[in-house]
């Protein structure tokens, strides 16, 4: 029985969301919250994860938060233990204005907890040069951005075959671009075929799932003074 909800970005408290809805929670969008919560509803506690990101805290697409204590990304990703088949929550990436040393991290999370099962809160890419925002002029061009996309989908996936993804709002650019050309977003649809993927990765508006009693645990990638990550888990 499926228990559990993974989506990209439902509200920022996911624990209101738990408990009204009888279901636990999982989410990213909000590079700052890095947290677990706890609701009660009529039937039982129910758990809220928020998993922060993977984006480079120094990449010209992160600009726009420098200086912004209170919105200061936060590294990390996500861990659902059950005993057997664990999930890994794998956070914002952001590619290819990830942190360098975000796939390695994953990998080692995914080893130390044993997870078997891979999921992703979406912006897998970042298309900062596509952005409704104003782009940074020193940033990588769009066409250059998707070389580099692609080259690193495919390094993300010879890494993790499997994975089921919830599309976030980054990811959707090329499909809200269309729209506003008047053009039709089935035409760029197929994820896979434009980061020349296998269809092992499945994409998803939203997905229920039973986490079979799992316990959620956050994972913070900590970084040293030069800004890479200290290796451990």
């Amino acid at each position: 029985m499926s228990d559990t909800l993974l989506v990209h970005s439902i509200s920022m408290s996911t624990k209101n969301n738990s408990a009204k809805f009888s279901h636990n929670s999982i989410q990213g969008h909000y590079h700052s919250n890095f947290e677990l919560a706890y609701a009660a509803d009529a039937n039982q506690i129910r758990w809220s994860m928020t998993v922060g990101c993977l984006m480079d805290g120094h990449s010209v697409a992160a600009r726009y938060g420098a200086g912004m204590i209170l919105k200061k990304a936060i590294n990390g990703c996500g861990v659902i233990d059950n005993g057997g088949n664990n999930f890994l929550v794998i956070s914002d990436l952001h590619i290819p204005y990830h942190h360098p040393d975000s796939f390695d991290f994953l990998e080692a999370v995914a080893d130390t907890y044993n997870c078997k099962t891979y999921l992703n809160v979406g912006d897998v890419i970042d298309h900062h040069a596509g952005s409704y925002h104003e782009s940074e002029p020193d940033a990588l061009s769009a066409e250059e951005e998707y070389e580099q996309s692609i080259m690193y989908c495919q390094d993300l996936q010879s890494r993790f075959p499997k994975m089921i993804i919830t599309e976030g709002n980054h990811d959707k650019i090329p499909k809200r671009k269309l729209k506003t050309c008047g053009l039709s977003a089935s035409m760029v649809h197929d994820y896979n075929k434009m980061y020349y993927l296998k269809d092992s990765w499945e994409w998803k508006d939203r997905h229920f799932f039973d986490s079979k009693g799992g316990s959620p645990i956050l994972v913070p990638m900590v970084l040293n003074k030069k800004g890479r990550w200290n290796g451990r888990v």
